[in-house]
């Protein structure tokens, strides 16, 4: 265990020294509470904040804490708001003055990949935003884009599919029942977009925040 321990701490490292050199923003917390307050700490006072789907982002808890201290929050998959007024709240997140977002993948050379169904999330990581904010578990920390691409596609795809049919109550797709990706047709598919971002982008500042959870 000790030595697994060194091992991860090694690669956590090296992927925080590698995110750095690309121009990111890059620290490790313990766990999600050091997750909820490194957020906090990086959203200044009376700052408009967006967000994308993020399951990372919920069970840390900081849209209700956003919510409790009266920021105003763009989030479009909050329950609370109805259907018709997503896409509206889509598009006002994306000129936010911070973003926030999960990602599905960071190389341990320092590059960010995500695969996304619409585009909205990965937009909000690269122009529109002053600031973007991603929060990673360090389950999402791979060693190369082949492995990245891989993991989005047969890993982080097919249970967010799962995960958004449950909720959602959309078709099944089959890489849900494969537990692979299909390179499917379905109207629902969610793998339309993967974006690479290798360093920061000129417009906009990136934070990424690794979890040890």
């Amino acid at each position: 265990m000790i030595t697994k321990k060194k091992e991860l701490s090694g690669v956590v490292d090296q992927t925080l020294s590698a995110l750095k050199k690309n121009k990111f923003e890059a620290v490790f917390v313990r766990n999600r509470r050091e997750a909820l307050q490194s957020i906090l700490d990086r959203i200044p006072h009376g700052a408009v904040v967006g967000a994308g789907d993020s399951v990372t982002l919920k069970e840390i808890g900081i849209f209700e804490e956003l919510k409790r201290r009266n920021y105003i929050l763009y989030w479009p998959f909050d329950a609370a708001i109805p259907k018709e007024e997503r896409r509206d709240i889509t598009r006002r997140a994306l000129l936010a003055d911070v973003f926030l977002s999960g990602s599905n993948a960071i190389t341990m050379d320092g590059k960010i990949v995500n695969i996304d169904a619409t585009g909205n999330r990965v937009v909000g990581m690269i122009f529109g935003p002053k600031k973007a904010i991603l929060v990673v578990g360090i389950n999402k920390i791979v060693e190369n884009l082949d492995k990245a691409f891989a993991r989005t596609k047969n890993i982080a795809a097919p249970l967010n599919a799962k995960r958004i049919r449950d909720e959602r109550g959309w078709e099944l797709l089959p890489c849900v029942q494969a537990g692979i990706c299909n390179d499917c047709n379905a109207e629902n598919r969610i793998c339309n977009i993967i974006t690479v971002i290798e360093k920061k982008p000129r417009a906009i500042d990136i934070t990424v925040i690794i979890v040890g959870e």
